[in-house]
């Protein structure tokens, strides 16, 4: 058993989510939570940031937090990992908008309110300062799909593109991987301490309840 499966603990059934959206992500999360359990911690954490990049919502940092804080010296490891999928998940969406724009990307952009007007802009923005749009939106809340499928339809190059979204979740993951190996276990105390639950044990939770 890893270190991640020891630190994780049993948590009552009405901890997880009971909406149909809410037991299908953290269900998700729990298979991948299982695959860290037998020692597949990287693989899984790799794993959810390509889907993250590319498909479904949520950050993450939900998954590399909890799994970096039970084995602190695997965290840059898992950030690493983190990073790579993160990248490879960009190109789903930058394909889609550079080859499908018509159908895949028009749908994206106007799912993320993107259309109208705001597709002229955002183009300009493109136009202007491509890499620098890529690689802010490593830092900040600014979907990664909408950012991918974006760069494929406006033409930006695309070593330009993995450039930019190689360094900026490079320098992210790395970051939460300094503060997690550093200050982890005494944030996961104090998690745990006030709201009763981390996330490892939802995961676990969510597991035991199906």
């Amino acid at each position: 058993m890893t270190p991640a499966a020891e630190h994780a603990g049993p948590v009552a059934a009405n901890v997880a989510p009971r909406s149909g959206i809410g037991r299908w992500f953290v269900r998700l999360y729990a298979a991948l939570h299982g695959l860290a359990e037998r020692g597949w911690a990287a693989t899984a954490i790799g794993t959810w940031s390509f889907l993250q990049s590319a498909l479904v919502p949520g950050p993450v940092d939900a998954l590399l937090v909890p799994l970096g804080i039970a084995d602190p010296p695997k965290a840059y490891r898992f950030a690493w990992a983190a990073v790579f999928g993160a990248v490879l998940g960009t190109l789903v969406g930058y394909t889609a908008g550079a080859l499908a724009y018509d159908t895949v990307g028009i749908w994206v952009l106007n799912l993320f309110g993107v259309e109208g007007e705001g597709i002229d802009v955002w183009r300009g923005r493109f136009q202007r300062q491509g890499w620098w749009v890529v690689f802010l939106s490593t830092m900040t809340p600014v979907s990664a799909k909408l950012v991918s499928v974006a760069a494929g339809a406006f033409g930006m190059p695309l070593w330009q593109f993995l450039g930019a979204m190689f360094i900026g979740r490079t320098i992210r993951f790395l970051t939460v991987a300094f503060v997690v190996r550093r200050f982890g276990r005494s944030m996961d105390g104090w998690v745990q301490r006030r709201y009763g639950v981390s996330l490892n044990e939802l995961a676990r939770g969510e597991r035991r309840s199906r």
